[in-house]
C-alpha cells in the first residue's frame, strides 16, 4: 500500500487498473483485515463495531381475516420467542397492486434481536450471532407456528390451514452498536470508538453507519457525504 501521506489521485485514465482512492463503506470490524497497515489504536476501535444480531421471519398468510376480526395490525410480545409481529406495510408499485381486503393473501413479518441477556451488549451480540446460526430451520419454524397461533387464535388464526410459505433471514451481523448511555462510557470529542475507527488512512475513507454508531440510513448517508468529501477535498 501507498504511504498514508500519498494524497488521492483525482483522475484515472480508464486503462488504469488501481483505483486512485476507495471509500470502505462495509462493515466497519471487518475493515482491520482487510487493511492490516491501519494504526493499532484505529484496528482496536473498529473492532467496537460489533453489530446486533437479528432474524426477520417472513410468514405468507393465504388470508389476514384473524387481524381484522382481533382489531390489530402489529404486536409486541415481550418474553416470548420473537419479540414482534406486523402485517406487511401496504404498498402498490406500477401494475403490482398490494392487498386490499382481509381476504388476500398477505406476508405477516415476525422478528427478534438475538442476544443473551445478563452480559455487556457486545458480548450479548456475540453470543446471540452464535445462537442465530446455529439454530435450525426446524426449530424457527415450529417457533413461528406456536407464537402465531397463541396470538391470533381467537381470531380464527389455524397455522396449519392459514400459513402458505415461511422464510427465515437471519441477519447475523445485522444493525449497528448504538452506544447505551447507562453503559457506555462518554468520551472526549473526537475520541469515541467510532470517530477514531473512521479517520481516513492515505487514499481510504471509511463510512457505513457503524463510522456513526447509529443504526439509521440517515447517518450511513452522513458518513457517506463526510468520507467522499475526505477524499475529494
Amino acid at each position: 500500500m501507498a504511504s498514508p501521506k500519498r494524497p488521492c489521485r483525482r483522475s484515472v485514465p480508464p486503462s488504469a487498473r488501481r483505483a486512485g482512492c476507495c471509500v470502505l463503506a462495509c462493515y466497519n470490524a471487518m475493515i482491520p483485515y482487510l487493511c492490516p497497515e491501519l494504526p493499532e489504536t484505529q484496528k482496536v476501535a473498529l473492532h467496537q463495531a460489533v453489530r446486533k444480531p437479528y432474524v426477520y421471519t417472513n410468514v405468507a398468510v393465504r388470508n389476514w381475516k384473524a387481524f381484522e376480526k382481533l382489531g390489530i395490525s402489529d404486536v409486541s410480545c415481550p418474553g416470548a420467542y420473537y419479540r414482534s409481529i406486523m402485517l406487511d406495510w401496504g404498498v402498490s408499485i406500477g401494475d403490482y397492486r398490494c392487498a386490499r381486503t382481509p381476504d388476500d393473501p398477505m406476508v405477516v413479518h415476525v422478528s427478534k434481536a438475538v442476544v443473551r441477556p445478563g452480559l455487556p451488549a457486545r458480548d450479548q451480540f456475540r453470543v446471540g450471532r452464535q445462537e442465530l446460526l446455529e439454530t435450525s430451520f426446524e426449530s424457527f419454524e415450529r417457533n413461528t407456528r406456536d407464537l402465531l397461533a397463541r396470538v391470533l387464535s381467537d381470531g380464527g388464526f389455524d397455522p396449519a390451514r392459514d400459513i402458505a410459505a415461511i422464510t427465515v433471514n437471519r441477519w447475523a451481523h445485522g444493525y449497528a452498536y448504538w452506544p447505551n448511555p447507562l453503559t457506555d462510557p462518554v468520551y472526549a470529542e473526537g475520541q469515541a470508538p467510532c470517530e477514531i475507527g473512521r479517520q481516513r488512512f492515505g487514499r481510504i475513507a471509511i463510512a457505513n453507519s457503524d463510522a456513526a454508531s447509529r443504526a439509521l440510513i440517515d447517518a450511513a448517508i452522513d458518513q457517506a457525504y463526510r468520507a467522499v468529501g475526505e477524499l475529494t477535498s
